[in-house]
């Protein structure tokens, strides 16, 4: 009997204490100021090369000697959090040279880097067409991020690149997702 009357009152002091606090809601403290992606920001570089730069860069590249120029085409995306911190970056590079009138050598490489408790996952999705002997070049790429993986993630990011590169010299693209 005196511990049913002890667990009682117990029971009441803590019901007491709780009701000093306010009841807070699950999840709704303080959160992490990276773990949402405040502001996404498009990038491009563009290097010019000869034919004899590019070769001795990529030497695998063999129809590049008869190429009128060469050009390396990148162009990303980099998300940072909502206190301005930079937190992951996307992007694709395109390698090529030309003629003129088609394309005489490409390539393409992918860029990622994530810190601050974001990831890399994976490529969502990737496709190209065009490339040695034809006129134009295009890939499209989308990557996918991951903000503090457990059994999920907390937050996710899924920026993307569309790029076309000409043998005339020519590139266009866009960039877009956050």
């Amino acid at each position: 009997m005196k511990s049913l009357r002890a667990f009682s009152i117990l029971f009441v002091l803590v019901l007491v204490a709780m009701s000093a606090f306010p009841v807070m809601a699950k999840n709704s403290g303080p959160k992490d100021p990276n773990s949402q992606v405040g502001r996404v920001e498009t990038f491009q570089v563009v290097q010019n090369y000869s034919p004899q730069e590019y070769m001795s860069l990529h030497p695998e590249a063999v129809d590049a000697v008869t190429a009128s120029g060469c050009k390396a085409y990148t162009l990303g995306r980099k998300g940072y959090s909502g206190i301005g911190v930079h937190i992951w970056t996307y992007s694709w590079t395109i390698n090529w040279c030309y003629n003129g009138t088609t394309i005489t050598s490409v390539s393409k490489s992918r860029t990622v880097w994530a810190n601050y408790g974001w990831s890399f996952i994976r490529d969502t999705y990737e496709n190209q067409s065009g490339g040695v002997g034809s006129a134009s070049y295009w890939h499209y790429g989308q990557g996918e991020f991951c903000y503090i993986s457990s059994f999920s993630c907390i937050s996710y990011s899924y920026p993307w690149v569309d790029q076309t590169v000409k043998g005339t010299g020519t590139y266009s693209g866009s960039a877009g997702g956050d």
